[in-house]
């Protein structure tokens, strides 16, 4: 082997002290203090910073479950109501709203005034838009005139009816099932009474023996061509020969008749009846009812 050659021209008889030693490279050069390297240690600002807002949204978390009254709120059923009239908002758990109208108070029932004068029951007649009144200082009593006037001169006339006050329809006097009516009962006739737009108005009528005492003025009002409560179907087929005359049954009166338009087709009058055979009688005498016009 060669002798060691010294690198820095150093005088006969150097020897190299790491020649027994062989090199061994080091990766990670050690640190200047010669302590082993250590973690730092976190910053006490960020480590409050997060425990604050853990503090913060556990807060939040606790009011949202309890109300200011320490009550448990979360999924509950809740009903507002604006008022005792108006309608309940109901919010279910799973956040649907159902609206439930409680509006079911029907208007007030004041009596209406005798409007003079008396109006003789010859002088009124039944026709398909309401009564004639056969006097040129009284104007007639037609259907959707105010109803403190055309009941005012019927009570002037006939004395205080029998009357129903406002009701929920059911559909027996011809107005439509659900709608108010008042039904105003003066001897056989019945006067009926419904709400146009906030307005009550006179909208139709009945003249039925089973009403009251035929014998008293309202039971012999005559229609416009003479037809009255008794009389029998051959009368009823001779007083309009002109028109179309049919007969039929009804599910709450029975046997019934009614009288159209000859042209049109149109219900001008109907009512009950006894039958069909010429002796039969004729009970009632109706206008077109108020929820086919």
């Amino acid at each position: 082997m060669s002798d060691p050659r010294d690198p820095y021209n150093n005088p006969p008889g150097w020897t190299d002290p790491y020649a027994g030693d062989p090199y061994q490279p080091q990766s990670v050069p050690p640190p200047p203090s010669g302590r082993p390297p250590t973690t730092p240690p976190g910053s006490p600002l960020l480590t409050g910073l997060i425990v604050g807002l853990l503090l913060v949204a556990m807060s939040v978390a606790v009011f949202q479950l309890f109300g200011n009254d320490g009550e448990p709120t979360a999924g509950d059923t809740t009903t507002t109501t604006a008022d005792p009239d108006a309608s309940t908002t109901t919010t279910e758990p799973n956040g649907t709203t159902t609206t439930n109208p409680t509006d079911t108070t029907l208007p007030s029932t004041d009596p209406f005034d005798a409007l003079p004068p008396a109006i003789p029951a010859e002088d009124l007649k039944m026709k398909t838009d309401g009564l004639r009144v056969n006097d040129d200082t009284i104007p007639d009593i037609d259907f959707g005139q105010d109803a403190p006037t055309a009941i005012g001169r019927l009570v002037a006339s006939f004395g205080d009816p029998v009357d129903t006050g406002w009701q929920t329809s059911t559909g027996q006097y011809g107005v439509c099932a659900g709608d108010l009516e008042r039904i105003l009962t003066f001897g056989t006739l019945a006067a009926i009474v419904t709400k146009n737009g906030g307005q009550e108005v006179f909208n139709g009528y009945r003249n039925d023996i089973l009403n009251g005492d035929i014998t008293l003025p309202p039971g012999s009002i005559t229609t416009l061509s003479g037809l009255a409560l008794g009389d029998t179907v051959q009368e009823l087929n001779d007083t309009y020969a002109d028109l179309e005359v049919s007969f039929g049954s009804d599910a709450k009166l029975g046997s019934i008749y009614e009288v159209r338009s000859a042209t049109s087709g149109t219900v001008l009058l109907w009512g009950p009846v006894g039958g069909e055979d010429p002796d039969d009688k004729v009970t009632g005498i109706y206008a077109p009812d108020v929820c086919g016009r």
